[in-house]
């Protein structure tokens, strides 16, 4: 993948990221012989995966087998690569002192080190770095949520090289996480189509037979939901307010809930929304039994129970 990042006025500069993407790896892990029934949808998942930006999907022999004939236009890897386990960033020393005499360090992947935020992870990065190369391959684990963190600390620092998994499946860095970050949130060009993430997850979720959290970072279903009044204030007058990047770009639309923190002004947006006609004597009414009926359910209220109970006030005043 090359990136493109505006440095300065009007200097370019052009740096190679490769995304390895081991969730087919990770889901053969899980769920084994189960995934046996539903070979066209993991190639399917390949795919896209590829789409939004991944730019080697990793498999295994078994894998190869199961699958061929591999979907066309896309690049493999087979896991051949020497593999370094780091437990912790306290054994990084260590461990070059140990595996030194590599002499493929193209060909090195480091795993683990999921705790190398409390330490100075920029020296532990360069040290690694300059053992084994920046062509060597990073693979932070997650867990304890900071393997995006890190890992976009290692690009930063000129690493090429990144392994990740979709949603972050089997404790790998989430791909979306890092290709949402880089464009996102560095503002840096990349190849690949994020707004094929809600397609995406509905893939994997119609393979796994699970759903994934909703509030999940660039792939959550509810991450553009609002309901707190300020906010739908703040997003009507400028959504740069509240929202680091437009919606559309990853497939998703904003959507007003109305619930138990709404005001009337998120209240009058939503009808606005609906294209209904209101009167503006009966919307305290319906925003007081509006909150008192998504206190009582615990979540906000879908278009049709609003607008019901909007009817049942004006019913009341006839």
């Amino acid at each position: 993948m090359k990136i493109v990042q505006q440095k300065g006025r009007g200097i370019m500069k052009e740096r190679q990221i490769e995304i390895v993407d081991k969730t087919l790896v990770a889901l053969w892990e899980l769920q084994g012989d189960k995934l046996k029934g539903k070979i066209p949808e993991l190639k399917e998942l390949i795919k896209l995966i590829y789409l939004i930006g991944s730019d080697y999907i990793e498999i295994t022999p078994e894998i190869y087998e199961e699958l061929y004939p591999l979907p066309v236009d896309i690049e493999f890897r087979v896991n051949v690569i020497k593999e370094i386990y780091i437990s912790s960033g306290e054994f990084v020393e260590a461990s070059i002192k140990k595996n030194r005499e590599i002499s493929n360090l193209n060909n090195v992947r480091i795993l683990g080190l999921d705790d190398l935020m409390i330490y100075d992870y920029e020296e532990k990065l360069l040290k690694l770095m300059n053992a084994f190369g920046k062509g060597m391959e990073i693979c932070i684990g997650n867990k304890y949520g900071c393997s995006t963190a890190i890992t976009l600390e290692w690009i930063k620092l000129g690493g090429h090289k990144v392994v990740t998994s979709f949603a972050g499946i089997l404790g790998y860095t989430p791909l979306e996480e890092i290709l949402g970050a880089i464009e996102f949130l560095h503002k840096i060009n990349l190849r690949g189509n994020h707004v094929l993430f809600p397609t995406v997850l509905q893939m994997y979720e119609n393979i796994t037979e699970e759903k994934l959290p909703a509030n999940m970072p660039f792939i959550g279903r509810n991450i553009f939901d609002v309901e707190s009044g300020i906010h739908v204030s703040g997003l009507a007058k400028d959504s740069n307010t509240y929202e680091p990047y437009d919606p559309s770009k990853i497939g998703r639309q904003r959507k007003i809930v109305i619930g138990k923190h709404s005001g009337i002004k998120a209240l009058k947006i939503k009808f606005e929304e609906l294209k209904i006609s209101y009167k503006e004597e009966k919307l305290q009414l319906t925003l007081d039994i509006i909150r008192m009926k998504s206190s009582n359910l615990g979540r906000g209220l879908l278009n049709e129970e609003i607008l019901h109970i909007y009817e049942s006030v004006g019913a009341e005043d006839e």
